[in-house]
């Protein structure tokens, strides 16, 4: 049974005792809830990037997410050598884990474009990322738990659910677009254009 000091000193702002929690997750004692791994990557990846910069990341730029982070532990470390006047926190390998959950869910996950192998040589020596890698994208549990937060969604996944809406998504329309040509018509109908 909790007393009432036990309950108003968890409720309590303690620096000592956020500070020890934070290190117990950032080692991998304990997992981070969905909510603080978005926090998480918010604080940690805007040191050096802007939103802007984060949501025009997309397939066509570079490497999914789970590769990219390795190297920007890299990045770190030069920026630390070349500007030590700045401050930049590193991230741990089960911070880059939650940290890729968070920014596969929001801006998009395109490790299925990449072969296996290519993937484990850009992960390199980070077994938990690799590990990551290999798991189903249903299986992780913050990147499952954001990938349905649509209000958070940045970059080319925004408005994907709205798109969908527009284009008729239903099973009618999903038939009628699998046979024979399609393009989009006024107020985002699908009108055919030929086919059989």
């Amino acid at each position: 049974m909790m007393s009432a000091f036990m309950v108003v000193g968890a409720a309590t702002p303690n620096p000592a005792r956020d500070s020890a929690l934070e290190a117990i997750k950032a080692n991998g004692y304990i997992a981070y809830t969905p909510s603080e791994a978005y926090k998480l990557a918010r604080r940690i990846c805007t040191q050096c990037h802007s939103d802007e910069r984060i949501k025009l990341y997309c397939p066509r730029c570079g490497p999914p997410f789970v590769a990219l982070v390795p190297h920007m532990q890299i990045i770190i470390q030069n920026y630390r050598t070349a500007k030590p006047e700045l401050v930049i926190e590193n991230i741990t390998e089960f911070q880059a884990v939650a940290i890729v959950q968070v920014w596969n869910a929001l801006v998009g996950n395109w490790e299925k474009d990449f072969r296996d192998r290519d993937i484990e040589r850009l992960v390199g020596r980070y077994p938990g990322l690799l590990t990551l890698a290999r798991t189903p994208v249903e299986n992780r549990p913050i990147e499952s738990a954001l990938s349905t937060m649509d209000s958070l969604k940045m970059g080319h996944m925004s408005g994907i659910k709205e798109a969908q809406k527009n284009l008729g998504s239903s099973s009618k329309d999903a038939q009628s677009a699998s046979s024979g040509h399609q393009e989009l018509g006024g107020e985002g109908q699908i009108k055919r254009s030929g086919g059989r």
